[in-house]
């Protein structure tokens, strides 16, 4: 525990106003993916027929594979490439495309014309979106803490 017997070490890297605004948005803007991910599966079963369970998860795993490929093959080239950019830049980009890849998936779905490639197409989209702004996100919390010996937690609650 940390001084006076509280755990208020585990927090100690909001003392960083800048860092603390950041956590504050990536607590918002992380609902919001869970959000249209639980929402995405949800659709994709609405859209599926009725058929054998199997074809509904091969489905669902298709639009799941879709967004996190492109992270799983770009996002260490990304790292590096970001790494000599404004992060901060990248980041405000990223969140917005982000929006827009939402806004296209509400007002597809609300229309009721979407069908399962578009949403293979917009999930692809959204993961190549985050295979530059998770490292990006992951290289700017460094900036951010002004306590060095806050790093680490600060990398811990990120």
């Amino acid at each position: 525990m940390g001084r006076n017997g509280n755990f208020s070490f585990i927090f100690r890297a909001l003392q960083s106003p800048n860092y603390r605004l950041f956590f504050g948005g990536q607590l918002v803007s992380l609902v919001g993916t869970w959000l249209t991910l639980t929402a995405t599966s949800w659709l994709v079963r609405g859209l599926v027929p009725d058929q054998s369970p199997g074809h509904i998860a091969a489905v669902l795993g298709v639009v799941g594979f879709a967004s996190q490929i492109p992270i799983f093959l770009l996002a260490p080239f990304a790292g590096v490439w970001i790494d000599r950019l404004n992060k901060h830049r990248i980041i405000v980009v990223t969140q917005i495309l982000s929006m827009m890849q939402s806004f296209a998936l509400a007002f597809l779905a609300l229309r009721h014309i979407i069908t399962i490639p578009e949403i293979i197409a917009l999930n692809a989209f959204q993961g190549l979106v985050n295979a530059i702004d998770i490292p990006s996100r992951q290289a700017f919390v460094v900036q951010m803490i002004e306590n060095r010996d806050d790093l680490s937690n600060g990398i811990a609650l990120n």
